[in-house]
């Protein structure tokens, strides 16, 4: 989701990956994801009392060793799956970043992720709605309209605001009181990023939000963004921690394709459409 800023010669190829590699990837890990919480499901949603179960924190032992060996199966394929999933946000929330600190434009880029945001919501309220007996919410019944969670790019959008009020703080002035200025602003951005986040339940919540300030505050040095944005994951899952491996390849280049320019923003949510449609005939 980075803007089309630099480039990269392709006759003399960069040590490392380009942001296309990172995009392309994380796009991969997230379609796993979005198919075990899709396809995999509607599977297991076709035995209701085992899907209780399975899900339940208070299944006793004896319980859960009545369920069949298959379905079993089924449900650590789909346990796979999300795990895989978990790589592809700290990397769309990268790239985002970095989309940000080379944009010309940043209206232009906030519109392009807000409008994803918006045309994601409806496929994924079907979906979130569908698969909500997981979280103890609802009958799992699908719905259009599902105030209870918004998806992941309206994280990313509320992350660059979020990043373009922090950078309105920025200053050149060394005098001590310009400093507290820019750092007491930068740090109320930061706290209403996340409070909004919270309120409006976006995917990830403040955790996201965090993440992209760590981004920003460190960004002259890879290595602590890499060791914060660790420190931040470890608290949702850490198989989240597989994405900062690419991070860390990424040289800072992307070549520049005008076809390419908008796969995401198409990407995200027809792949949403088109999984929730193969899961109804499942």
């Amino acid at each position: 989701m980075t803007n089309q800023i630099t480039t990269t010669d392709i006759s003399q190829p960069s040590s490392g990956f380009p942001a296309n590699f990172l995009k392309i990837f994380a796009a991969l890990t997230m379609l796993i994801d979005h198919a075990a919480v899709t396809l995999v499901y509607a599977r297991l949603a076709k035995f209701p009392e085992y899907l209780t179960l399975i899900f339940s924190a208070d299944a006793t032992a004896e319980e859960l060793a009545a369920i069949p060996a298959d379905y079993l199966t089924i449900y650590s394929m789909y346990s796979i799956m999300r795990l895989v999933g978990r790589i592809a946000f700290p990397i769309f929330a990268f790239l985002v970043f970095e989309g940000f600190l080379h944009t010309s434009d940043y209206k232009k880029y906030l519109l392009r992720v807000g409008l994803c945001a918006l045309a994601a919501e409806l496929p994924f309220n079907l979906i979130i709605s569908t698969v909500a007996p997981i979280y103890g919410q609802t009958d799992g019944t699908a719905s259009l309209f599902y105030p209870q969670h918004q998806n992941t790019v309206f994280t990313l959008f509320l992350a660059l605001l979020m990043l373009y009020a922090m950078k309105r703080f920025e200053t050149t002035e060394v005098l001590p009181k310009a400093a507290f200025k820019q750092w007491f602003g930068q740090i109320l951005c930061v706290l209403a990023a996340c409070v909004i986040a919270v309120l409006t339940r976006v995917d990830y919540s403040y955790i996201g939000i965090l993440y992209v300030a760590v981004l920003y505050f460190f960004r002259n040095s890879k290595k602590l963004q890499i060791l914060f944005g660790c420190i931040i994951f470890l608290s949702v899952n850490i198989a989240s921690l597989l994405a900062f491996v690419p991070i860390a390849m990424y040289n800072g280049t992307l070549i520049r394709s005008k076809k390419f320019k908008y796969f995401f923003y198409i990407f995200y949510p027809v792949h949403l459409l088109v999984l929730y449609l193969i899961s109804l005939f499942l």
